[in-house]
């Protein structure tokens, strides 16, 4: 079997990049092999995209956990390891306790998002990615995988919904 070949397509507006995705999707080209590369942030509702399911909420909510049991940790078991009594004062107090676990349990949820965010970013990333200068000065673009056989049926979807540029995609160094 031969292997697939990326094709391009740049786009000025975004409804016909979005009749694009549409067509090829009914060609037969699934969503999981379609990339839309933007200098702006368009929603997934805005191309017709499926939603993206995030990770990101299950990093922050461990990361807060963690947090949590180090400052539980840090405010109860070194007492109980190393106890000290002080005049009548109680091994464990509740209130400078309470600020010490919640300021641990947001550090663990600040540094497990940001590690979440270069995770799902693919940061650092040393390989060269697929990319056209165009897409920084405002164009859309589709890149997307199909066999060498429906290559001259793809090239007729991006055409017909009216892209500027149609080509096979290269590797740039970012």
């Amino acid at each position: 079997m031969a292997e697939p070949i990326v094709l391009m397509g740049l786009f000025n507006e975004v409804d016909p990049a979005a009749d694009a995705l549409d067509e090829l999707r009914a060609l037969g080209i699934s969503d999981d092999e379609i990339t839309v590369i933007s200098g702006v942030p368009y929603s997934h509702h805005a191309l017709g995209r499926p939603k993206p399911w995030e990770r990101l909420p299950f990093f922050s909510l461990a990361g807060a956990l963690v947090g949590f049991g180090v400052g539980i940790f840090f405010n109860v078991g070194t007492p109980l390891l190393y106890s000290i009594r002080v005049g009548g004062q109680p091994l464990v107090p509740i209130p400078p306790s309470a600020v010490i676990t919640y300021e641990f349990t947001m550090m663990g949820l600040i540094i497990a998002t940001f590690l979440g965010v270069l995770w799902q970013s693919g940061f650092p990333t040393y390989s060269p990615k697929y990319y056209d200068p165009e897409i920084a000065m405002g164009r859309i673009g589709i890149f997307f995988r199909c066999p060498p056989a429906k290559e001259e049926q793809a090239r007729a979807v991006l055409a017909r919904c009216g892209a500027e540029k149609i080509q096979r995609a290269e590797r740039r160094p970012l």
